[in-house]
Parts: structure tokens; sequence; C-alpha cells
């Protein structure tokens, strides 16, 4: 059994479990390397063979308070007790051959060993490394991959991309953004296995802002679901075939649209009584887009639907971020800019507004703010010495034309004045970072990716398909025009490689 799937079974037999998860998330990344786990153990794990170490040196029982636990270091009082609660989770797990050895010989750089009798070691020999390769191979543990062709050595995935690259024109790096976000899925719903119909979930709600990415996606997960039956027990067996069944359901419409017990009574529902977790079944952004759009909601309402969801949302994924895994805030945000965009004109009254494009709508807003105008000269014509009523009306249009005013300014701001676009900008940090040295053919694309979100604030998953960067493209080379632009004050040298990169 993986160690992940014992921790999340036992969870609450488990001591000290947040110590124990947090150990066994650090050791992960360091299976195949030996030394690396050692310190991993020594820095963190073997307070209490450090305190006896420095009781020795010392050779003085009063020296306690001088000793303190570094920062990371597991306390001393409870270090032995977290390491048999580590060795219970990882003792079925042969990717962690070097922590289970470890442990059992209570190997330290401090002193002297104290080893677990009872316990038999693994085998370590010149094979165990290829040996905790292949096993994570086998656990599908072996991502995320920096080359498709890595992916494709695998039967099953060779021939799911053989049938789907025709149909699915996209190059290679957006192939293998899609088998890592799905190998990561997977990952995550067999932890949650022994409730497949809370898993099934975290599949059917992918949002990654990209349909043709999410439906892949999901194929990729259905036939990793179909096939994986690697050191299960009958009754995981059965669960994943549950599980199976779940996802399948996810290409049925009837379960992407708003249930009919809602239906029935929406004129009467009362949105701050509805269970939102319930009604958008776990928060898949098809349903509640179509909340939202209901013919049956004003716009105040349907702002109020997305506030409301929003909320709920948050307070979930804050209590359950291992189920809640995917990023809506940006889909709220991208629902309330188009609902907004009726507010202005439900306010002012105007009757028989239809979506425009940005450029109309300026047009018809600068169209009414002429209109008012021409209204408060008529005013001051025709209100003579009734200045008191006169300039009330004036104060009430001319509040009304501001908000029409700010819109305008809004909006021509988008338009006119909104800077480079995002897939411009990466090729700024492209050729920045290729200055400094930093390639794609000696970095990790997800580490740029980070990097630039933390950075500019885009969308994670969208900066991560734009860097793939097709150079051949139409786009690309408009692109490049824009940006050697910036680079000729400041970095003309950079300018001249762009230029270049353009004309080939």
């Amino acid at each position: 059994m993986r160690a992940k799937e014992y921790l999340e079974i036992y969870k609450k037999k488990i001591y000290y479990f947040q110590v124990v998860k947090k150990a066994i998330q650090g050791l992960y990344p360091l299976r195949c390397n030996k030394r690396k786990t050692e310190e991993y153990f020594n820095k963190y794990l073997f307070a209490d063979a450090r305190y006896r170490s420095f009781i020795a040196d010392n050779d003085e029982n009063d020296k306690d308070d001088e000793f303190t636990e570094k920062e990371g270091e597991v306390d001393r009082t409870i270090a032995y007790k977290v390491r048999i609660e580590l060795f219970n989770v990882i003792s079925r797990d042969d990717t962690f051959i070097y922590a289970h050895n470890i442990i059992g010989l209570g190997a330290n750089c401090y002193g002297e060993n104290h080893r677990i009798m009872a316990c038999i070691l693994k085998e370590e020999n010149l094979n165990a490394v290829n040996y905790i390769k292949q096993t994570c191979q086998m656990y599908k543990e072996d991502y995320p991959k920096n080359s498709l062709a890595d992916y494709l050595l695998d039967e099953k995935n060779n021939k799911f991309y053989s049938e789907n690259r025709c149909t699915i024109l996209k190059d290679e790096e957006w192939w293998l953004l899609a088998f890592n976000m799905a190998y990561e899925i997977f990952d995550k719903i067999r932890v949650k296995l022994m409730d497949p119909f809370k898993a099934q979930y975290m599949v059917r709600n992918v949002y990654f802002n990209d349909k043709v990415l999410e439906v892949t996606i999901i194929k990729i997960i259905k036939e990793l679901v179909d096939n994986y039956t690697y050191d299960l027990t009958d009754e995981q067996l059965k669960k994943f075939k549950m599980l199976a069944d779940n996802i399948s359901e996810h290409e049925d419409e009837r379960f992407k649209k708003i249930s009919e017990t809602y239906l029935e009574n929406i004129n009467d529902l009362n949105l701050d009584e509805v269970n939102w977790l319930k009604s958008t079944r776990l928060f898949n952004y098809n349903i509640i887009y179509q909340w939202v759009k209901h013919e049956a909601f004003n716009t105040k309402e349907r702002l109020k639907i997305i506030d409301l969801i929003e909320k709920r949302f948050l307070n979930e994924r804050e209590k359950h971020p291992d189920i809640f895994i995917y990023d809506l805030v940006p889909f709220f945000k991208l629902l309330k800019d188009e609902i907004n965009i009726n507010l202005v004109t439900e306010k002012d009254g105007v009757k028989g507004y239809k979506k425009k494009s940005k450029l109309d709508e300026i047009e018809w807003l600068k169209s009414i703010v002429q209109q008012k105008d021409e209204e408060i000269r008529k005013l001051n014509d025709l209100m003579g010495e009734k200045e008191e009523e006169r300039d009330r009306l004036k104060e009430e249009y001319q509040n009304k034309m501001n908000l029409l005013e700010n819109r305008v300014r809004e909006l021509s701001t988008g338009i006119f004045n909104k800077g480079m676009t995002m897939p411009q900008q990466l090729l700024v940090f492209y050729y920045l970072f290729n200055e400094l040295g930093i390639y794609f053919n000696n970095s990790d694309k997800t580490q740029w990716a980070r990097f630039i979100n933390t950075f500019t604030g885009k969308n994670y998953q969208n900066i991560r398909a734009e860097l793939n960067i097709d150079f051949e493209s139409k786009r690309t080379r408009k692109n490049l025009r824009v940006v050697s632009d910036l680079f000729a004050e400041l970095f003309p040298h950079i300018q001249q490689k762009v230029i270049n990169d353009s004309q080939k």
C-alpha cells in the first residue's frame, strides 16, 4: 500500500498526524537518494539522538535549558514516537527503502544507534535505485516529466496519444502539460478512493479555463483508472470500478445541468437558503454558469448568486483543500465582469440594452452622456427661479452621468491602455531569462510559470499553456514585433535577437 493511502485511511489513528504527514511530504522527492534521505532524518527527525549527544558532550544533566530544537526539527520528546508512526506508514511502500531502513536501524550521525529489534530490513543493493524508480512507475508516481516521449513509452499512453493527436491538433508541450496534470490529479483521487463518490468530483469538476485541455485530461484520467491494478486489494479494485463508472457520467449532459428539483421552484427560491455545495454538485463550473445566467434572475440576483457560491467555495476549500483542488476564483471574476456590464445600464434605468462589443458600448454610452448634458441644459433654461428644484435634478443627472463617464473610461482603458497581452509578456520573460542563462532546456517550465504567476498575478494554468511558444506561428511573429520595440531603448542587443527570431 502506498504511504499516501495509508496516511489517509488511518489518519485518525496516527499519533502526531500532521508531523508525520509533513515528514512524508518531505521524504517523497528524496526516495531515490539515500544520502539526501539520511540528511533529512538527521536534520529533522533525530532531535532525541542529538540531545543524547549534547548531554554526553557536556557531561551534565542541568544543561536542558541550553538545548533547543532547530527550525523545523521535531521536538526531541516525541521524535522517537514520530519515527515509529512514520515507520508504520511507509513499511508497505517499497519506494521508501532507505527511510524504512534508517528508522529500523536508528541510524543517525549523532551517536549510538537504537535499532528496532523486530524490524526486518529491506534489501539495499546496487539495483535499489532502479527498483525504487520502477516501483514509482508502477504506482504512476513518476511525474511530472520533462518530455512527452517519456510518457509515450507506456503502451497505453502511446495508444491514447496516437488515437487523439489527429483530432486534437496541439503541439508536444501542450500534450506534455495534459499528461502531467492528468497524472497529478490521478495521484490525488487515489488518496480519496475510500469514498469514490466524493473522489469522482475531483475529476468531473476539472477546471483550467480551457475546454479542450479539460476534456483531454479527463479522458487520460479515465484511461488510468480503467487500467490501474498495481498493489490494490479486492476492495480497492471494486472502488476503482465505482470511480470509473462515476467518471463516465461526466459525458452525460444531464449531470452538467441544474437539478430539476431546483428548476421546478426556481422563481420562489430564497437564494440565501440554497445549499450551493449540493446545487452545483461540488462546484461544477458549468452548473454555476447556468445558475448565474438563468433567466429567472435579474442582474443583482446574479451577482448575489456569484457571491454566495464563491463564499461557500472558499470556505469548503479552506476546510478540504485536498478535495477542492481547482482555483475557481478567476472563474468567479470573469462571471462578475460579464454580469457587471449590465449593472450600470440597469441602475440608470436604460432599457433595451443588448450586449455589445467594448467599442460599440463606448459609443453608446457617450451618446447617453451627451443626451443628459442636453437635458441638464434645458432644465437650466426652463426652471428659471426654482433654483432648489433645478439644483436637485441637476445633481441627480450629474451623478448618473458620472457613472456613465466612469464606465467609458474603464472600457477605454481596457482597450487602448491595457499594456501587453499575456503571450507578449511571456516573450519578454523568455528573452530576459535567456539573457540570464535560463533556458527551457536547463530549467522546468513549471518553475517559470510559478515565477511569472507570482509576479504578474495572471492565471497559472494559462501561463503554463502559453509557455509552449510556437515561434513559427503568425501570432508569435506578430507579438515578437511588439516585444522588440520594448527592448529598443534599454536592451538593443536583445531587440536584435527578437528581430532575428521574428524573421526566421
